[in-house]
């Protein structure tokens, strides 16, 4: 199983799209959230080769959080730096311009 080692940037948007939840659906949502966002990161740690190439920057891989039944808002973004170390990069939400927000 890989590291999952998430960068500044990453860490401020997940932190934000926690608060965000928690402020419009309440806490119990916001946990929700957390626990799929943690899912995610462990299906990555599990197998870094699950997300998808979208074309965005070199080697970045996008996994899109699932709920159950269908796929969540946000994608987490991230690069294998190695055979062990993952480097997640941004968490981001469907809707905004990737190419903006990426390296």
């Amino acid at each position: 199983m890989a590291r999952v080692v998430r960068s500044p940037r990453a860490r401020h948007d997940i932190t934000e799209v926690l608060r965000y939840t928690r402020n419009r659906w309440g806490k119990g949502q916001a946990r929700e959230y957390r626990d799929l966002i943690a899912a995610a990161l462990k299906a990555i740690a599990a197998d870094p080769s699950c997300g998808k190439y979208r074309g965005i920057g070199p080697g970045i891989l996008g996994h899109h959080i699932q709920q159950p039944g269908r796929a969540a808002r946000h994608i987490v973004f991230y690069r294998v730096n190695s055979a062990s170390v993952v480097q997640v990069v941004r968490f981001l939400h469907d809707s905004m311009d990737f190419d903006r927000h990426l390296p």
